[in-house]
């Protein structure tokens, strides 16, 4: 193999590790549906062991012996293998697999970082948010899944898949492997990029605020559920009829949606008018992702019946195509920073 060749390879490091993160993405919401977020209530041991097969005998004795990491719904409550099995594996792959190939990547970008600035800086600040995200899954155990403290994980994870992005693209541009279809008009990429900055982190806004719906107690449940009048109405009406912390917070999100959606469309119909490039193609997976998604919670908490709650796998797909909406419009505005950065006009698709 040349060094050419080892060379086009290389560049690709940071889509395998984007690609491991949206793995720990999924295997984190498993975690949150099958309430299984204190299934390892110490860190980085699992009931004082490194493996996940711990009956729920040991798991009792566990407690016994350590009173003070006895879970929140109290000493009787244990957890399946699967449940631990879960947990145990998010760890192994953000611990064991993610964090250390972060490291590979930033030292290779370190012995390049004349060559290769961007990527080098880029590669820092993901293997930075990787020791962010072990120290907060530290602290998400400790306080039994506190609500900030799973928002601050999901910003985190967006905040690593965005840095890995930027790196690929600038190792990409650098080695010259960069595809066509990535390769953007300078001077459009300048005038667009403010605004698709605005929409990422507007985006970003929504998903955040669902994210602490999802971890607040009874917030999912503050517009009634399983009927018509919980949703698209709010009990019937516009606003909740209690004046609570998880009422405000759906009744902002929910409000939130409406506005950030609006101003998507809008937006999209703008940008589209002008151009046909990968920026249009990206947002029209962004905003179609946004709009599908509302149906997505919507269908959530009609979803919900005494029997059996919510269908939680809603959730899940909830937060997913959430994360793709945010993602697809960042990429747009990735791709706009890159072309920005050129020396050289280069021509989009027409």
């Amino acid at each position: 193999m040349d060094s050419e060749r080892g060379w086009k390879r290389l560049c690709h490091l940071p889509l395998l590790l984007f690609t491991i993160t949206m793995i720990s993405i999924v295997i984190g919401g498993t975690i949150r549906i099958n309430d299984a977020g204190e299934s390892c209530p110490d860190w980085p041991k699992c009931f004082g062991s490194w493996s996940f097969d711990v009956s729920e005998e040991d798991q009792t004795t566990w407690y016994l012996e350590h009173p003070d990491e006895i879970d929140s719904d109290g000493i009787g409550k244990t957890y399946s293998t699967f449940e631990i099995f879960i947990e145990w594996i998010h760890r192994l792959v953000t611990g064991l697999i993610l964090g250390p190939l972060c490291i590979i990547q930033w030292v290779i970008a370190f012995r390049k970082r004349e060559d290769l600035p961007d990527v080098h800086r880029a590669s820092l600040m993901a293997l930075g948010l990787v020791i962010f995200q072990g120290a907060l899954g530290y602290l998400t155990v400790k306080y039994d899944n506190i609500h900030w403290s799973v928002a601050a994980h999901l910003f985190g994870s967006m905040a690593l898949s965005v840095a890995l992005l930027w790196a690929w693209i600038r190792w990409m541009e650098a080695d010259r492997a960069l595809p066509d279809w990535m390769r953007l008009n300078r001077t459009y990429s300048i005038r667009i990029k403010p605004r698709l900055y605005d929409l990422s982190i507007s985006t970003l806004i929504v998903l955040l605020l669902g994210s602490l719906v999802a971890a607040v107690e009874n917030a999912n449940q503050a517009c009634s559920v399983g009927t018509f009048s919980a949703w698209p109405l709010c009990q019937g009406g516009i606003m909740p009829s209690a004046a609570s912390m998880a009422s405000h917070l759906h009744t902002t999100h929910r409000f939130a949606v409406l506005f950030i959606g609006a101003w998507l469309i809008f937006n999209l119909v703008r940008i589209g008018r002008d151009e046909r490039t990968v920026i249009r193609r990206f947002l029209h997976a962004g905003v179609g992702l946004y709009v599908l998604n509302v149906l997505i919670g919507g269908i959530y908490i009609l979803s919900w019946n005494s029997t059996r709650g919510f269908i939680e796998h809603l959730s899940l797909f909830h937060l997913l195509l959430g994360s793709l909406s945010f993602l697809s419009i960042a990429f747009a505005a990735l791709l706009a920073t890159n072309a920005s950065l050129n020396d050289a006009t280069t021509e989009g698709e027409e």
